[in-house]
Order: C-alpha cells, then structure tokens, then sequence
C-alpha cells in the first residue's frame, strides 16, 4: 500500500489518467509463502498494458519467472501506447513518488536511456553483466554476438542502463522486396530483367502490350506507396546505382568515412533514370502519393492493373493466400545498373532498449536477475510464442514431422515448430514479447515453414521467405554504418538538422523523379543540403563511428 500512495501522490497532475490506468494497475501479489513462513519478495514492474494480454497476473509466463526466481509479480500498468507511457512515467519520475522496482519495454530511444541513466533513475548495468552468478543466460550468449548487443546499447558515457531484446531475421532486414507478374512476363516471352535497362525496356512492353488481356492501356508497369512497411519502390530501384537505405547517411566503400548517398553523382544517375521511367509512363507518379489503403485496393482490382510493385510482405494484397491477382506475383533479385551495382537495401537488426532497473528498487540484483531470466532460450521463445510443448516445440521426435522453412532452398532442418499460432489472440501466455530476449538467425532459420491448412495451397510464408533470403540478405556492401551512439549534446546539435535533411531529401526525391524539380536543380539542391548543415550532421556521425570503433 505504501508504493501504491506514493506512486498516486506522484501522478495527481494527470487525474484523468490515473483514473483509468492506476485505479486497476496495482494488484496484490500472490501472497504465496515459502515452507519457512518467510514471504517471497516482491518486484513491481511498469509495462505498457497490451489489450491481447488477458491477464499478466494469471499468465503463463509470470508463473515461469515467479517459480524460477521464488519471487512474486506485481504489475503496474503504464497506457497500451508506448509515446503515452513514456509521458506517464515521465510524470511519476517529475512527482517524486517511489518508483516501481523495474520498467520494461517502452520503446526509448538511446538519448531517453542516456538522460535518464545520467540523472540516476536508471541504473547502471556495467558490474551485473560481467558478474557470471547474475547473468547467468547473457553470458551464455554467442560472443560475437553479445559484444555487439553490448556495443550498441551502451551509452556515449560508457554506461549501459537497459538490458536489450535483440530477435534477428533475415525477412525483416530486407524490407525494401520487389514483385513482378510473372504471368505477364510469360505471356510476353519475357524473362525476368536482371539489369536496369531490361526493366525499363520489359516494363515499357507491360504498358503498350496489352498484358491483361482487356484491349486498352490500363496497366501500371511499377508502382508502390508511402508510410508502408518497403512499399517505397525508389529505394528498390536506387540501389542499382548507389547503395542507400532510406535518407540516413553509409559508409564509404573501404568502410572508413562515414558519407551521405544521397548527394553522389551515381545517386543523381538514379534521379535521371527514374525519371525517364516516370516520362515514359512506367513508373507511376501515384507511387510518392498514395498511401497503403490506396495500394491494397490498386493491387486487389480486377483485372489485374499492376506489373511490378515495392512491398515488404504479400499483406499487401487482400486474402492474398486466395488472391488471385497476388499469385501471378513472384520476388524480383535486384537489378543491376550501368555500373555492375546490384544491391539490396539492408536494415541491420539493432537492439532496443528493453530493462530499465529503477533508482528506489530496494535489491536490484534480484531484479537483474529477473531480466537476466529473458535470455534463457525457452523463456525468449515462450514470450513470443506460448507454452512450450503446447503451442511450439523444440523436441526433436516433434520437429522431425515439419518442414524448415529455409528447407527447400537451404537445407536447414526444422527445428522449432509452432504447433498452435496465438500471436495477435487475446491469450495469457506471455508478455506479447515484451522484454529483453535474444531470439537469433539459428531460430528465425530453423522455424517450421507454417505449412497452411489446405494442403493444396501454395505456402508463400516458406516461399517468400526462402527467396527473399536467397536475393536478397547478402545483396549490401560489406561495411553497413549501424546505428551510431551520440553523446547528449551531440543529440541534441543534429536532431533538428536530421530531420529536416531527412524531409528535404525524401521530397526531393519524389520532386526530381516526377520532374516537378528539374535535375538541372541538383547543384541547388546540395547546396541547400549544405545551408541546412548536412556537413555538420556528417562531421558528428564520423566522430561518433571513430568513438565506436576504438
């Protein structure tokens, strides 16, 4: 009761919230007491309250922890909208009130661990991870890969404040895919393109030959959308000619300088040739316009509109399992441009920030511990996927009987299979992953290939999946700049100047591509670049690459 007054005594300057997320969120523990008669200890945890979480208290994975650790659970419930709760716990910090004993998952950003580990609410993790009677399942990590989750979630100080989640798979590095209608190329007698010139010379065939059958040029050869996950299909295109991955700054080849794409001359190159598709009526100007609503309903019309489209994944198309615009569409392996570049866009996985241990946590060892627990191989799996032997396993007289879903083309055997899919189900088996986890390529790679109920269906979770990491996971440059550590001033000096570089290029882009910015504008346009402190931005990143890499 204590921690409950204080917390509301914290929070009075937002009633209306506390009135619906504290009146329910501070529930009794289990009161459970061990044969001594000495009561179990308690760790309150603040989470972000997720409506497919029948209950954290009556939960599977709660029970796993509380059993392991013989501690007891309390929950205290932050609002569903992470933006929501990192204001709301904001407001319990500002109040002065007693603070939970841990806060998990949130989606901070490094700046926002940074602050709050420097002002002393979060504490610092340096000594617990190196301690092998704390760490227990970290330190049982692949070294390579522990180091790089260790490199990344430090802060510019040297402090590490968070314990990370960090799941890894080969589909979601690659977001920037390419479909193309097969049965278009077929009915044509074309193969697929393999360079920039056979796409603009095929696709101009898509347009003027009629390949829907309907007698007129309705047929849109290359489209995608805005704000989808990969449906910009500048980014697929532009790789043929200089290496980009959205408006954020690479490497140099060499991987010493840290430099911005988007101001090359083969970045220029792709401009042009962009836009002599978008001239020629193929690519579509709707492409920098429409959004995912618009795109779903243009790839689902009957007949069939489109030739080739940017998307991440076949959601994009409605019932695509059934649909049958979406099943003349197969993945199209990077082109290659006028100078032998045939890269894919490449988006490293990167740690978040998942384990805060709060400054009034009365044994934060035991709560390390806690966090520490995540990392053991069936608890990192339960919080994605349940109750293990009931709705996965990783038995191999079970596993056996399934399919990897890389089998096919990698021969990598299955060998974790989900026997009962409850994600997006309202359920009481785990945390809907949120916490620290390490879930690596070994997992993602050794999944049963969800073989779909109608054994005569096409399985396109496995397909795409097996050909998306065949085009295009190793189709990057050898040296890829992840995601740098700023210090606190640094943040703040090119915070406003990322963003508004990062506005400026991705509105120039669609402006060259469509010609409403002629690309005799291009000295223009870097020098606006300049005006707005790109080389501020460059000069800063470089420094913070150089401290990360000594």
């Amino acid at each position: 009761m204590t921690f409950l007054l204080s917390v509301l005594t914290g929070c009075q300057q937002s009633p209306a919230n506390d009135s619906q997320t504290q009146g329910s969120s501070q529930v009794e523990g289990n009161s459970q007491e061990e044969p001594s008669g000495v009561e179990r200890e308690k760790i309150v945890v603040a989470l972000a309250q997720n409506t497919n979480v029948s209950s954290y208290e009556e939960n599977h994975l709660t029970n796993l922890l509380e059993e392991e650790l013989n501690v007891d659970l309390e929950f205290y419930y932050l609002p569903a909208d992470n933006s929501d709760a990192r204001t709301k716990f904001a407001t319990m910090v500002n109040g002065g009130g007693e603070l939970p004993d841990v806060v998990v998952g949130l989606g901070y950003a490094a700046l926002e661990v940074a602050d709050y580990g420097s002002k002393g609410i979060f504490l610092s993790l340096n000594d617990y991870l190196e301690d092998e009677n704390l760490a227990t399942n970290f330190l049982q990590l692949p070294e390579e890969e522990r180091q790089y989750l260790l490199e990344n979630i430090r802060s510019a100080d040297g402090n590490i404040y968070a314990l990370p989640k960090y799941n890894v798979e080969d589909w979601n590095t690659t977001p920037y895919r390419f479909w193309i209608n097969k049965v278009w190329l077929d009915k044509l007698g074309e193969a697929m393109p393999a360079t920039t010139e056979e796409c603009q010379r095929g696709r101009a065939r898509f347009l003027n030959e009629d390949p829907n059958g309907k007698g007129w040029k309705d047929e849109i050869p290359i489209t995608g959308c805005t704000g989808g996950w990969g449906t910009n299909s500048f980014y697929f295109i532009m790789n043929a000619f200089e290496y980009c991955s959205g408006e954020d700054l690479t490497l140099s080849e060499d991987g010493s300088t840290v430099i911005a794409p988007f101001t090359t001359d083969a970045y220029r190159d792709g401009l042009e040739y962009m836009y002599e598709l978008c001239q020629q009526g193929l690519l579509a100007p709707t492409a920098f316009t429409q959004d995912t609503s618009q795109l779903t309903a243009l790839l689902s019309n009957d007949p069939q509109l489109v030739g080739c489209v940017a998307a991440g994944g076949y959601g994009y198309w409605s019932d695509s399992e059934k649909n049958p615009n979406f099943q003349e569409m197969e993945l199209l392996p990077p082109l290659t441009g006028p100078e032998g570049k045939a890269y894919a866009a490449f988006s490293p996985a990167n740690p978040t920030w998942e384990f805060m241990i709060l400054k009034d946590c009365k044994n934060p060892e035991l709560a390390f511990r806690l966090g520490d627990l995540f990392y053991r191989e069936d608890i990192a799996i339960t919080n994605r996927y349940g109750e293990e032997n009931v709705d996965w396993s990783r038995d191999p007289e079970v596993t056996k009987n399934y399919k990897g879903v890389y089998e096919e083309v990698s021969g990598i055997p299955c060998s974790y299979a989900i026997l009962n899919d409850i994600w997006s189900k309202p359920q009481n088996k785990h945390w809907y992953d949120v916490g620290p986890s390490y879930r690596g390529l070994e997992f993602s790679r050794g999944i049963d290939e969800r073989k779909p109920e109608d054994e005569n269906a096409v399985n396109y979770y496995a397909l795409t999946r097996a050909m998306s990491a065949e085009y295009y996971a190793d189709a990057h440059p050898e040296h890829i700049l992840g995601r740098l550590r700023y210090t606190q001033e640094e943040g703040e000096e090119i915070a406003e100047i990322m963003a508004n570089v990062q506005t400026f290029v991705k509105e120039s882009n669609a402006a060259f591509v469509t010609g409403n910015k002629p690309l005799s504008e291009w000295d223009n346009y870097l020098d606006e670049l300049k005006n707005m402190g790109l080389n501020r931005w460059i000069e800063i990143a470089q420094t913070a690459y150089e401290r990360m890499s000594e």
